[in-house]
């Protein structure tokens, strides 16, 4: 190629832009920079008809992959638009000794780690759910509830007050009278409520 050389395309392009990549060449000297690259292949020429097939079998799983996953997307985007609500969990589910318990999500007033458990406390009452913290948030509306420390999961609308504690932490009271703490590397979280 006249004035660049196939690696100098990518890096004026940017990998991450690029197409699906074959390097075809008479040198090996490039071939680990090649897929460093994130070529699919690299054809060292001469090559036969086996094998330029097999390079052609992995360019076309390639783009194929990549079409299904746009179409995932596009699938999922229409039906979350469809559904015309939000994907997050409207009422959660407690198993216990007794049965079944179901709670609005808006009726949780905050969520505290307890072991391989979560603790949803609401009304006064205390209700265990065998959940990750982590799983728990990705499944609550951010809109009302926000993570204030690693094992504190806060519904918004039971603030009452938050007051500054030390070494950056903040005391966040409920309307009940509940104290929880928003620890240091959850102090970021103060800019979405007052958002």
């Amino acid at each position: 190629m006249p004035g660049l050389d196939g690696l100098q395309v990518i890096e004026k392009v940017g990998s991450e832009s690029m197409p699906v990549t074959v390097f075809v060449t008479a040198f090996d000297r490039y071939a680990v920079k090649a897929f460093e690259k994130h070529a699919i292949d690299y054809l060292l020429k001469p090559f036969d008809q086996t094998r330029f097939q097999s390079t052609l079998s992995q360019v076309r799983e390639q783009l194929s992959r990549s079409e299904n996953q746009q179409l995932k997307q596009q699938l999922q985007t229409l039906i979350d638009g469809l559904k015309g609500r939000s994907s997050y969990a409207e009422r959660l589910t407690v198993k216990s000794s007794r049965g079944m318990t179901f709670l609005r999500a808006d009726e949780v007033d905050w969520v505290d780690a307890a072991g391989n458990y979560v603790r949803l406390n609401s009304r006064g009452e205390t209700y265990l759910m065998r959940e990750t913290m982590n799983s728990l948030e990705q499944r609550l509306d951010p809109e009302m509830f926000l993570r204030i420390h690693r094992s504190t999961i806060v519904n918004i609308e039971r603030i009452r007050e938050i007051r500054p504690l030390q070494h950056g932490e903040h005391l966040v009271i409920l309307d009940s009278g509940q104290r929880l703490t928003l620890s240091r590397s959850y102090r970021n979280k103060l800019d979405e409520l007052s958002g």
